[in-house]
């Protein structure tokens, strides 16, 4: 690739750089872009240092800086601009938490920009070295949480024993046609200052966003991203839910049943005194157990709320749900609970399990598998899987080959599960978490178990009771 979006961008912003300095230097920044003015501001503040940089910027548009041995005074410019913003906006939030734990560590405003450039760095290097890859944000934020509360003057020395960060994503044939085309349509425009070009940029990359992918079934990027990170609350034009159903569809649902009977005998019973460990009491967990078994085929007798994951989950699920509580060791409804127990479950109160369920309970908390927490925060497309593949019969193993498609990062993590390999891993967390423990929970689907059979070779169908809940606004994909 001759033309990377690196080398385009280098003479639009060195021109405009030296625009910036002029005008900094003659105290007419006032008028210019936001993002521009605050340039100018820091090329001031910095010009002992860089002024020759600064003075002859114009002329200096093919001029490389190798990042192991020299100092790039537009990118520091750039860095510091970028740190500046983190802080004001409060985004990403642990920027501006690091910030203050700083200035409470008695380092001065400008000090800690540079700590905060210095972080930033560490993630941005391996992407100006090798001119590949997406900028690590989870990596960064943790790292800001972990350094907050070290000592300003060891933060440099740490930061020498921290690893590389990996890139998220390398640069694939893809990839590499995507920075063509953006340099190719760079081709030829004139920009008259950075905020226009990072308008242009803006329209382009929100027009690929729009463009769906097959892996996601026809949905774009933009989709993808609202089903995972704000599903329901933005995702109206691809997905609703119902609010149509009946008192018979809401008692037919396993969660709905376990739920109302646990309420209600508790109700019954309270307050029960809890055990030593603040578990269940013997009797009450036995009971439930008894009347919902965890594993209906193998039937075993119970000591404690402890030797039921379900029993345990469900208590876990009330409690987050707000609807029990403990108090002095004491087990009883909430008023909420109480008013469920009395009236009956209605629709406000099936979707605020739903929610609980989606969003506050851990999913990994019954097993053993690593976090893979992609499975939860992926509950919304997966369940465009089932209404794009599994109105017909459809393995296990097909559906979650379909999640992986999605989210082959998935297959990249270094976690093992003892000597499990860790597609099968994979396949066997996604089969518990969402098929058996999230949609057969809800009713959501049927599965049809046949002796001898593992759990990927079952087949499943979605059930009249999700085409109810569901209302899907887009088409065969």
């Amino acid at each position: 690739m001759t033309d990377s979006i690196f080398e385009v961008f280098r003479e639009v912003n060195r021109e405009h750089f030296h625009l910036i300095w002029r005008r900094a230097q003659e105290g007419k920044l006032e008028g210019l872009a936001e993002e521009e003015e605050r340039l100018g501001k820091i090329m001031l503040d910095h010009s002992e240092e860089f002024f020759n940089q600064f003075e002859f910027s114009d002329v200096l548009a093919g001029r490389e800086f190798d990042p192991e041995s020299e100092v790039n005074p537009f990118l520091h410019v750039v860095l510091h601009a970028a740190a500046e913003k983190q802080v004001q906006d409060r985004d990403p939030i642990e920027a501006f938490q690091f910030y203050n734990a700083m200035l409470r560590n008695k380092c001065s405003r400008h000090e800690v920009i540079h700590l905060l450039m210095t972080l930033l760095l560490k993630f941005l290097y391996p992407i100006l070295k090798q001119k590949k890859g997406q900028f690590h944000l989870d990596g960064y934020r943790n790292l800001l949480k972990k350094y907050k509360s070290r000592k300003p003057e060891k933060i440099f020395e740490l930061l020498e024993s921290e690893p590389d960060p990996l890139l998220e994503r390398e640069v694939n044939s893809k990839s590499a046609q995507i920075f063509d085309e953006i340099g190719a349509a760079l081709k030829g425009q004139n920009f008259k200052s950075i905020g226009e070009a990072q308008t242009f940029l803006d329209d382009l990359t929100a027009k690929r966003n729009a463009e769906s992918i097959p892996e996601f079934l026809g949905l774009s990027s933009n989709q993808m991203n609202r089903l995972l990170y704000r599903p329901f609350a933005e995702t109206s034009d691809i997905v609703a839910l119902k609010r149509n159903l009946s008192k018979e569809d809401l008692l037919d649902i396993p969660l709905v049943k376990e739920a109302m009977y646990f309420m209600k005998r508790l109700g019954e019973l309270q307050p029960l005194r809890a055990t030593a460990k603040g578990n269940l009491p013997q009797a009450f967990a036995r009971e439930l157990h008894d009347k919902f078994p965890e594993h209906p085929q193998f039937h075993y007798s119970i000591r404690s709320e402890e030797e039921d994951s379900k029993l345990s989950a469900l208590r876990h699920i009330l409690d987050l749900a707000g609807w029990i509580k403990k108090r002095d060791q004491k087990f009883s409804l909430t008023q909420k609970g109480q008013d469920v127990a009395d009236k009956g479950f209605g629709i406000d109160d099936f979707y605020h399990l739903f929610e609980t369920y989606v969003r506050r309970f851990n999913w990994a908390f019954r097993d053993l598998y690593p976090g893979l927490n992609i499975i939860q925060q992926g509950f919304l497309f997966s369940c465009y899987l089932l209404h794009q593949k599994a109105k017909t019969s459809i393995t296990v193993k097909e559906l979650s080959n379909c999640f992986i498609q999605a989210f082959p990062a998935v297959l990249k993590k270094e976690e093992r599960h003892h000597s499990m390999e860790l597609e099968e891993l994979v396949h066997h967390a996604f089969s518990i978490r969402f098929i058996e423990r999230f949609c057969e929970y809800f009713g959501l689907v049927t599965i049809q178990r046949k002796k001898g059979q593992s759990n990927l070779e079952y087949f499943l169908k979605i059930t009249p009771l999700f085409e109810k809940i569901f209302q899907w606004k887009l088409g065969a994909a």
